[in-house]
């Protein structure tokens, strides 16, 4: 969808939304992984072992 900047500019003024920087996208990523959600475990795979976290605190 070549002009889905566009529509993502639309539907965030529409909603009155400022949208965050890549900069700042990044930060929460890293805040939440290795915050508020360090000790959520996912298992999903067919050996039931938990995935290895991507990010070390």
């Amino acid at each position: 969808m070549p002009d889905l900047p566009a529509r993502r500019d639309r539907a965030a003024a529409a909603l009155g939304l400022d949208l965050p920087t890549e900069a700042e996208v990044l930060s929460r990523l890293r805040e939440i992984a290795t915050g508020v959600g360090k000790d959520f475990v996912l298992v999903f795979t067919p050996e039931n072992e938990p995935y290895d976290s991507l990010i070390e605190g």
